[in-house]
């Protein structure tokens, strides 16, 4: 009776993965040992290429098979998938659908380090279809929120990363802890970074407090703002929506093997990187994401345990 209690529940649970899994496990096994195989032979250098995202078809989404050739760092992914086939057996009260979905969600990383730019139209293309279906998993029924792409290099992007470099400037500036020259050595650092980024993402949700002041210097279009918070209920619930929004947005682009950072520092809060976006007064910046192929996978570094401190039972 039991048994049958728990396939009915099995049966009749709805499918929560964002994407086509295969459920059989020949082909897991089959996945895995091709993993294997390329793990022994596989080294990165410049001249890799990662698939053309373009030729996949946006009503079919990609296999783990398809997107299994990036530039990502096999070595460590393959034994991400691998421990999900070690432990599908252990837990058969879950599908194979809802245990490699949630492999999926706790094997991301936020990355900073990405493949250089390049000028293969193949992998703007890339990028550009990615960063498309990435946002239709984001949007929510009330959408809130908006989303604007900038890929490199390109006028926005070169714009952007000179705010990166005139806000870094005077940040140090400000804080007077080294000379001139050192700041502004520290300033092209980061704008060279910027710049070697393959795209951008802002995410903006409309309906807030007033972000800026009504009229700015021009001289101080490059310091940072104060951040004005949400005030009423409606507002605090749009800004969660857009957050929920973004973390969607990073998990469809993992699950393409495409690394991203989502980054709230002090450049979104200035009013050149409004003017650039196009930010109207009552729009917040709610992130800028940063968007590229990753040079390596970061490790997991967990502070709290989850049973008894991030997860608590009450009773």
């Amino acid at each position: 009776m039991q048994q049958f209690a728990a396939q009915a529940r099995n049966s009749s649970r709805p499918p929560i993965a964002l994407f086509s899994f295969s459920t059989n496990t020949n082909e897991q096994r089959g996945y895995q040992q091709q993993h294997q195989q390329r793990n022994t032979s596989h080294t990165t250098n410049s001249t890799d290429r990662p698939p053309s995202l373009s030729t996949i078809s946006s009503s079919k989404p990609p296999s783990l098979s398809t997107i299994s050739s990036t530039r990502l760092d096999h070595k460590q992914q393959s034994s991400s998938f691998a421990t999900f086939s070690s432990t599908q057996e252990e837990i058969p009260s879950i599908s194979s659908n809802a245990h490699q979905f949630q492999q999926m969600i706790t094997s991301r990383r936020t990355t900073a380090d990405f493949h250089p730019v390049t000028q293969e139209p193949s992998d703007k293309d890339s990028l550009y279809n990615a960063i498309t279906r990435a946002v239709e998993c984001a949007i929510k029924i009330t959408e809130p929120t908006t989303f604007h792409r900038i890929l490199s290099p390109s006028t926005a992007s070169k714009r952007l990363c000179d705010i990166a470099y005139e806000v870094t400037l005077q940040s140090l500036l400000d804080k007077k802890l080294s000379g001139i020259e050192a700041c502004k050595s520290e300033a092209a650092r980061k704008r060279d970074k910027w710049a070697s980024i393959p795209a951008f993402v802002v995410a903006t949700v409309s309906g807030m407090q007033k972000q800026t002041l009504s009229t700015v210097a021009e001289e101080d279009v490059y310091k940072e703002r104060p951040f004005v918070p949400p005030v009423t209920i409606q507002q605090l619930e749009d800004y969660a929506s857009a957050c929920a929004s973004i973390q969607n947005l990073l998990l469809s682009l993992h699950s393409e093997d495409i690394g991203s950072k989502w980054a709230t520092g002090s450049v979104i809060r200035t009013p050149a990187f409004r003017d650039l976006v196009g930010c109207k007064d009552t729009d917040m910046v709610v992130g800028l994401i940063m968007i590229g192929w990753s040079k390596r996978t970061p490790r997991m570094r967990r502070r709290r345990e989850i049973q008894g401190d991030v997860l608590r039972d009450v009773i």
